[in-house]
Parts: structure tokens; C-alpha cells; sequence
């Protein structure tokens, strides 16, 4: 009976590593993507500047005759343009770390697991401010370049934007309660 016992719990153990072997590979394809997308626009931003003014104008959605970018401006709006993307790569970096801790063996209900689950609800929660500003920041830079008289800053929230917040708290508070339960499972441990 015992042996039974053993062997359900190395299958579990087995599926949980090999479950997370995917978490760490498909975080590491997204964490590649970001970084691609990214090294795209650097290199739209020297190699042709005015089809990435074309780009992002379109992307805003602003209403923008010609826009005569440099390389140098191209760069500094890809950077601000690319804020968001950097934040998303960074969140995919410590999801990876979170699966990667997970197939090792450190355990699903730890105190660094749960830190990990908390600082990846964090980074969502501020994806979507910062995602605002980037986009009223970028539209406002482009518009000024476009025409200096008219500059104007605008900020709009989508519903996507609401969604991660709220997801990006809950994540936050299940990191907690994972911590609270790692932590009074070795309280548990000692005194038994």
C-alpha cells in the first residue's frame, strides 16, 4: 500500500515538472518575442526612420501628414514607444523564473514562489498605467514633431488596460495567501 502511495506521488511530482518544463518554455518564446519585437522597431528606427513615424502615428491613431524623423528621433520615440514592451519582457523573465523554480523542485507553495507570483501581478498592475502614459507620451512627441504649435497630451484607458490591473491585484493577493501558507506550513513543520 505504501508503495502505491510512493509511486502516485513521483507521477505527480513527474507531471508538475514536466508541466512546468512548458510554463518555462512557452515564458521563454514570449520573453523572445518581446525581445524581437523590440530589436524590429530599434532597427526600423535606423534603418528607415519615417515608415516607423508611419508605424506608430498609425498605431495612436493620429491624424499626421508627414513626419520627417531622424535617426536619432526615431531611436528616442522607439524608446519611449517600447517602454511597455521592455516592462512586458521583464514580467515574462520573472514567470519564467517562477516556473523554473517550480520544475527544480523548490515547491508550489513557498515563500519564493509566492514572491515571485506577487512581483508578476505587480509588473501587470503597472503595465497598464504605464502603457497610458507611454501612449499620451509618444502621441504628444509626435504630434510636436509634426507640428510644434499644436502639441497635445492625451491619455485613455482601454478595457484591456482595467482587465490586467484587476488580474495583475489578484495575482498579488494569491502570491499572499501562497506566502501565509508556506509560512504557517513551517510553523506547522516545527512544532511537529
Amino acid at each position: 500500500m505504501e508503495f502505491v502511495a510512493v509511486t502516485d506521488y513521483l507521477d505527480r511530482q513527474t507531471k508538475i515538472a514536466a508541466t512546468a518544463l512548458a510554463g518555462v518554455w512557452f515564458s521563454t518564446l514570449a520573453l523572445c518575442l518581446a525581445l524581437l519585437f523590440a530589436a524590429y522597431f530599434i532597427f526600423l528606427s535606423i534603418s528607415d526612420p519615417q515608415h516607423l513615424g508611419r508605424e506608430m502615428a498609425e498605431q495612436l491613431e493620429l491624424e499626421i501628414g508627414s513626419l520627417p524623423l531622424t535617426t536619432a528621433s526615431a531611436l528616442l520615440a522607439s524608446l519611449i514607444w517600447l517602454t511597455t514592451d521592455f516592462m512586458a519582457a521583464a514580467m515574462m523573465l520573472l514567470i519564467r523564473q517562477l516556473f523554473a523554480g517550480i520544475r527544480d523542485g523548490s515547491g508550489i507553495f513557498t515563500e519564493r514562489t509566492a514572491l515571485r507570483l506577487r512581483r508578476v501581478g505587480w509588473v501587470l498592475v503597472l503595465i497598464a498605467p504605464v502603457s497610458m502614459i507611454v501612449d499620451g507620451i509618444a502621441g504628444a512627441t509626435l504630434r510636436y514633431w509634426a507640428d510644434p504649435t499644436g502639441i497635445t497630451f492625451r491619455l485613455g484607458a482601454e478595457e484591456g488596460d482595467i482587465y490586467a490591473i484587476i488580474l495583475g491585484l489578484m495575482l498579488v493577493a494569491l502570491g499572499h495567501i501562497m506566502g501565509d501558507a508556506a509560512h504557517l506550513a513551517e510553523e506547522n513543520k516545527a512544532f511537529v
